[in-house]
């Protein structure tokens, strides 16, 4: 296995809690690498073993090159962002991210003042050396974090559910200023998330992890389109998930789970009859909530918002489905 930051069969416990389990994946340089799950699937954790923070129990972290398992953090040369940003009040901005650089700030390409001036450019906060962490939004602290992170020149930039402080409407512009910048600068990247829609925006490839195993690596396309396991497909995206008869009405196989995303199902004249209970009205299309088999069925719909209303008789059937075994000790979200 390649790749300028890789993992290989990384385990760790804490007590009798198994928080990774053999995990192995490379990250190629300059690529955004998002780690996506559930709470307790180990995605801090392995950050906090790529930046030293945590020795692993077994295994191995490489970057460009180097074992840098053994490394102490401040030789790893990583810069982290912390999910609640970690800034000092007490200090100003410039100061804060001049923190970043330690004893690193001069003779590697200028003073202490330039490096924090040219990392402050990079996030487009050019002159705010000397304003207070207080006086700033949500989205400028996060940007001072990162800049405080970047004004050492790292070689990998690693982020902790960066954007979770921020509400909805700036978490969306910031994830995408937050994107171009990284690409800007061209460093190698590792994000935790346990949201898709982030991890989607910002990862070039995904890494699903679930009890500290590695469901999928894969682009966001190959998650959603060509899920390996049904926890991904149940986890990546809307979805039904249908056994037994149901299943095999939609085209599975006995001993299947048949799992149909929402856009995946339509109205028509025949399949599946039902009734439609709820509706709710998103834009350019609508979900609607199907009761199906005398109320013991619900099935999520994605249609034209006038495709039909609560009350009305309508039958489905699916474009497309996705098949897995059906073990019925696999928990789905």
């Amino acid at each position: 296995m390649n790749g300028f930051l890789r993992t290989e069969v990384l385990s760790k416990r804490f007590g009798d809690t198994i928080a990774l389990e053999r995990l192995s994946f490379a990250v190629e340089q300059g690529e955004i690498l998002a780690l996506l799950g559930p709470s307790g699937s180990g995605k801090t954790t392995t950050l906090r073993l790529l930046a030293g923070f945590e020795a692993p129990d077994a295994g191995r972290v490489w970057l460009d090159g180097e074992d840098i398992t053994s490394l102490p953090p401040a030789r790893r040369r990583s810069g982290m962002v912390f999910q609640h940003y970690a800034l000092f009040p007490h200090l100003d901005v410039g100061d804060n991210v001049a923190f970043g650089l330690g004893k690193r700030g001069k003779g590697e390409g200028g003073s202490v003042s330039q490096r924090v001036r040219g990392a402050l450019e990079l996030v487009q906060l050019a002159g705010f050396e000397r304003r207070k962490v207080q006086q700033l939004s949500g989205g400028q602290q996060q940007r001072v974090a990162l800049a405080r992170a970047l004004a050492p020149e790292p070689r990998v930039l690693l982020l902790d559910e960066p954007l979770s402080n921020l509400d909805p409407t700036l978490r969306e512009r910031t994830r995408r200023e937050l994107r171009q910048l990284i690409k800007r600068v061209g460093i190698t990247s590792v994000f935790v998330t346990h949201e898709q829609e982030e991890a989607f925006d910002l990862g070039d490839r995904v890494a699903v992890l679930r009890d500290g195993r590695l469901e999928q690596l894969g682009t966001p396309d190959e998650l959603y389109e060509r899920p390996r396991t049904l926890f991904v497909a149940t986890f990546v995206g809307r979805a039904n998930v249908l056994r037994d008869e149901v299943a095999q009405a939609f085209g599975g196989k006995p001993g299947e789970v048949v799992v149909v995303r929402p856009e995946r199902l339509q109205f028509s004249a025949q399949g599946l009859a039902g009734v439609v209970r709820e509706r709710r009205y998103t834009g350019a299309s609508a979900f609607y909530s199907v009761e199906a088999r005398d109320a013991t069925l619900r099935l999520e719909v994605q249609a034209r918002p006038d495709a039909a209303a609560i009350g009305d008789t309508v039958h489905l059937e699916a474009t497309g489905v996705l098949a897995f075994p059906d073990e019925r000790g696999v928990a789905t979200p």
